[in-house]
């Protein structure tokens, strides 16, 4: 008499059902992943901007208050300092500001109490303020000046 003996190895892999809650498990925490870094990735490059934005104002101001040293500078010139940057057009040559840019100015003075008052008409004191993309710089530039002490030009 022969005994015939079958033995059965242990099946290896995932049955359809580990697979599909596998695949049911993964696709949530995708989704919220997703969804929660979604809005990081739309909102990642406003920093770039920000600073985009500060460097174009700062540059923009730069620029007037260099052409405020060089009229307040000027000997035949320092009384009308303000007048002059008061008027002068930034958005041609040589200076073409671009269009999202803004650029205020105004007389300004002051009362008892160092409360600011707008001055109608030529005051010793001109507030300029540069915005660009939401960002802005204001300075306030004056036309007192001293005479004495002032320092040496080199060109």
């Amino acid at each position: 008499m022969s005994i015939s003996r079958k033995f059965r190895t242990a099946q290896a892999g995932f049955t359809l059902i580990e697979i599909i809650v596998a695949i049911v498990v993964g696709a949530i925490v995708g989704v919220i992943l997703f969804s929660y870094m979604g809005t990081h990735l739309i909102h990642s490059g406003d920093p770039i901007a920000i600073v985009r934005s500060e460097g174009t104002a700062e540059k923009w101001m730069e620029r007037i208050i260099v052409d405020y040293v060089e009229e307040i500078n000027k000997p035949a010139s320092y009384t009308t300092a303000l007048a002059t940057i008061h008027a002068r057009d930034y958005t041609v040559d040589p200076y073409n500001m671009p269009v999202g840019v803004t650029l205020t100015r105004s007389y300004v003075a002051y009362d008892a109490a160092g409360v600011e008052v707008s001055s109608p008409g030529a005051s010793p004191n001109l507030k300029v303020t540069v915005k660009a993309g939401g960002y802005g710089l204001t300075t306030i530039l004056t036309s007192q000046r001293v005479s004495t002490g002032d320092p040496t030009v080199f060109y």
